[in-house]
């Protein structure tokens, strides 16, 4: 199966990458998705705002609509609002774990305990990378080429390979 990449139109094998952006479904390589979560993880976000409550405005009492990169969501309609106020955080530490990063560190453990690895590949250079006993740490981001590690949904895959 081919797809094209709405960013840079390059046609690669596989479904690709959904990003959802305006209520608009587009897929992406993992090179441009890349790039795109980069630059929404610079803007400033509704979620370090006082009035955010999870996925709507208290103050203008509407539903933001929220973009969606691979597993990232980011509600950057702070932007442009007029109203965007750190003074009382309300919204959720960014530096919290969610419950896939919380699930996949354990089965990470669970690996080191087995005395196994499993190798993955990056999925922008093709890197063997490896994870368990002889990486302990889950990689964000590949060693080689500085790719982003995080569109890996390293729960799943663990999971998968290893029962």
């Amino acid at each position: 199966m081919r797809s094209e990449c709405y960013s840079c139109k390059k046609s690669f094998s596989g479904s690709g990458l959904i990003v959802s952006i305006n209520g608009k479904e587009q897929t992406y390589c993992a090179d441009c998705l890349w790039k795109l979560q980069k630059e929404y993880a610079q803007k400033k976000s509704c979620e370090e705002c006082g009035y955010f409550d999870e996925e709507s405005c208290r103050k203008i009492g509407k539903a933001l609509v929220p973009v969606k990169a691979g597993f990232n969501i980011y509600f950057v309609d702070a932007e442009t609002c007029r109203n965007f106020s750190t003074e009382q955080k309300m919204g959720k530490k960014k530096n919290e774990l969610t419950e896939e990063q919380k699930e996949a560190t354990a089965l990470v453990k669970k690996l080191q305990e087995k005395g196994q690895n499993l190798t993955y590949y990056c999925c922008h250079c093709g890197a063997p990378l490896k994870i368990g006993i002889k990486s302990p740490e889950i990689q964000k981001t590949c060693p080689r080429c500085q790719g982003d590690l995080e569109v890996i949904n390293f729960a799943k895959f663990i999971k998968q390979h290893n029962p």
